[in-house]
């Protein structure tokens, strides 16, 4: 019992470590960008409509304008936080990050019997302190969220470990199809697993059948998508695969958010394998390891950063979004008027567009030709010769106000005017 006590305190301690760590200069490094805000606009319409839906957002890659969906449980995670947060991107992002703090408690007593104990606390101060995985539970997206339920992923691994249970393999699976509509290079991961089942612990091969039925009941909604819309989504991948040269792939492959998870297990894997060697490795060890890590956030965190993390643009963070949606506001402006945001890739301005919708404002959000106002976010004078359709289609127009957002970038007032 006093064993038991000693480990919840110490799992408590991390857990108030993680959240410490991520709360310093939080709003700083918040990332609520074009892409958190598609989102969050789909989790906003998914409750003001009641009406559920079978695909969450396309994958980056596109060919002749066809998209691979992933599936719908990325919108209904936006929809819990943004719910709880009452809709507010900060207040919603930090529960997040403390959903991930909890994580911990899953993680560590997964670990435990799937591996040993110290491969556990290895685990648990990898997943606190490892500044990649603190950059990636901070913020809503999908590969955020699929990273955050792996701990759970582990436990039901640990509990089969135990009970050999077939009803708990068959939650594993599962677990593994219901992750796989965040990302599709989870499959990696569920290659991995099924491997480790059925290769090197020699499953038996009756259990095949519950674990490719527990992963398909897992992707069930895009299963159903794919019934009802002529294998919309197989069709595409067969498309992309044969013109694969062609097909238009911003990121690439080396954005590191796709490998938050497959390399969180591929560590737990090799410690699997060094568990001896885990084993001999002394706790004041691991302590030393503790205080490096921390001093090491402490360095990386304190310093305000300069723009938000993974933004394009510096000086750019959630803070400059926030005003120009309240300076908008100020001006009593209800109708006729769009926005066009300069100032990165987003030149829709998605954000303060979510703001706008989730505050009732009632325009043609997506018409830029017919508007007679024009807010538009710059660097100095650029927008002049800017080539977005968005305000070169903006002509004639007369400024009628502007703003100063911060340091490098202002807001303007167009009005347009007659040719």
């Amino acid at each position: 019992m006093q064993k038991v006590n000693k480990t919840i305190f110490f799992l408590l301690v991390f857990t108030v470590l993680f959240i410490f760590i991520m709360s310093i200069n939080y709003i700083y490094h918040l990332y609520w960008s074009g892409d958190q805000a598609r989102c969050g606009i789909e989790a906003l319409k998914i409750f003001r409509t009641k009406t559920l839906t079978l695909i969450g957002p396309e994958i980056s890659a596109t060919f002749q304008g066809r998209f691979i969906f992933q599936g719908p449980i990325t919108y209904y995670f936006y929809l819990l936080f943004l719910l709880f947060g009452r809709w507010d991107p900060v207040v919603s992002s930090y529960l997040f990050m403390i959903f991930c703090s909890l994580m911990i408690f899953p993680l560590f007593f997964g670990t435990k019997k799937l591996v040993n104990e110290k491969v556990a606390w290895f685990m648990v101060i990898i997943y606190t302190l490892v500044p990649y995985y603190i950059n990636y539970t901070r913020f809503l997206w999908n590969s955020t969220f699929l990273f955050s339920l792996v701990p759970i992923l582990i436990y039901l691994m640990g509990q089969y470990t135990e009970k050999k249970s077939p009803l708990l393999f068959f939650l594993i699976s599962f677990w593994l199809g219901l992750l796989l509509q965040f990302h599709y290079q989870f499959i990696l991961v569920i290659l991995g697993i099924f491997l480790y089942y059925f290769l090197y612990k020699k499953l038996k091969i009756v259990y095949l059948p519950l674990f490719i039925f527990g992963i398909a009941f897992g992707l069930s909604p895009l299963i159903l998508f794919e019934l009802r819309h002529g294998f919309y989504n197989l069709k595409t991948m067969i498309l992309f695969m044969q013109n694969w040269d062609k097909v238009a792939k911003p990121g690439g492959i080396a954005t590191p958010h796709y490998y938050i998870s497959s390399s969180f297990m591929a560590i737990l894997a090799l410690s699997g394998l060094l568990k001896k060697f885990i084993d001999r490795v002394s706790y004041k060890y691991f302590f030393v390891g503790i205080i490096f890590f921390i001093v090491y956030s402490f360095f990386i965190y304190v310093p305000k950063p300069e723009h938000a993390f993974w933004a394009y643009t510096s000086p750019w963070n959630y803070l400059a979004e926030k005003k120009i949606y309240d300076t908008i506001k100020q001006t009593g402006l209800k109708k006729n008027f769009n926005i066009a945001n300069l100032a990165y890739y987003d030149t829709l301005s998605t954000v303060v567009k979510y703001f706008m919708k989730r505050d009732g404002y009632n325009i043609a959000y997506d018409d830029y030709y017919n508007n007679k106002y024009l807010f538009v976010i710059s660097e100095k004078n650029k927008y002049l010769s800017h080539p977005a359709y968005e305000i070169s289609t903006f002509k004639p127009f007369k400024i009628l106000n502007q703003w100063k957002i911060n340091n490098s970038y202002n807001m303007l007032l167009l009005k347009r005017e007659k040719k």
